[in-house]
């Protein structure tokens, strides 16, 4: 096993662009049940950046709105508050998440894609698992993989040994991970989370998103996000060399009722709105 020290991870996450404190304001405020349509636009009107770029995206092609969208209140009542958020949740990420991560196989815009991809699948998955809270599935779906991030610099240098492990054990990438580093990207990402100080239960939804049977209590919020991980894997959305060997827990789909045909035409149906999405912010 390599040894990489805690401190060493905590210092790299420290180093990784933060979320705008805008951006995590919104997250709290929409997912606040009690929260106002003004606290909403309250959150976002005194964000000069933020406002330009949500207005320009409003007003573009993806929307295809008959009037222009001229203030934040027009962005709120015309286009919805669950995707004011996604956009300026995607937009945020684009930065973060755009880069290669060569460590997993990942070319420029592929750990963004991925990660879009799950969001937009963890909403679908929530209509068929009659979950109210899309908002905080479509968060935990773009942030699922943040630990790659950190750890993909250690994965490239021990690429080739993590690889072996998965092809001689038959274990899931994350499993190798955690053989060769003694943490997965995973464990990684709810650090990286409880460092930008991000709510709960967005870091743990992050920590067993492979895992959701490491939980002592079944969560369906991480049952929605393994799930729509899968569809997205299953597809090829974004994924790389650390899909190798995937699995789906058994007691998921058993608690969800989710058959296997269902996973793959819950990802066929992310793709259209992803190639919209990539489109949107020049990934195509």
């Amino acid at each position: 096993m390599i040894d990489i020290q805690l401190e060493q991870l905590i210092q790299r996450a420290e180093s990784l662009p933060k979320l705008p404190d805008t951006t995590v304001r919104l997250i709290r405020v929409i997912n606040d049940p009690a929260s106002t349509f003004q606290q909403i636009v309250d959150v976002i009107r005194f964000d000069q950046t933020v406002t330009t770029e949500l207005l320009r995206l409003c007003n573009s092609a993806y929307f295809g709105l008959s009037r222009p969208i001229v203030s934040i209140d027009d962005a709120v009542r015309y286009v919805g508050t669950a995707k004011l958020m996604q956009l300026v949740m995607a937009a945020h990420t684009h930065a973060l998440l755009g880069p290669e991560q060569a460590g997993y196989g990942l070319l420029p815009g592929a750990l963004w894609s991925h990660s879009v991809g799950v969001a937009l699948a963890c909403q679908v998955m929530a209509g068929y698992l009659k979950i109210q809270d899309k908002g905080l599935l479509f968060t935990v779906g773009l942030l699922h993989d943040i630990g790659k991030i950190v750890l993909n610099e250690n994965v490239g240098a021990e690429y080739a040994g993590i690889v072996r492990i998965v092809n001689d054990e038959k274990i899931p990438f994350h499993e190798a991970e955690r053989r060769m580093f003694g943490i997965t990207h995973a464990e990684v990402g709810e650090l990286v989370a409880n460092r930008w100080k991000l709510p709960h239960p967005i870091p743990c939804c992050i920590r067993y998103h492979h895992e959701p049977a490491a939980l002592p209590t079944p969560d369906p919020i991480i049952d929605a996000l393994h799930l729509a991980d899968t569809a997205c894997l299953l597809l090829g959305i974004g994924g790389g060399d650390d899909s190798h060997m995937y699995r789906i827990d058994e007691d998921v789909l058993e608690r969800t009722g989710i058959k296997t045909g269902e996973i793959e035409n819950i990802g066929a149906t992310v793709v259209t709105e992803l190639k919209s999405v990539q489109k949107l912010f020049g990934f195509e």
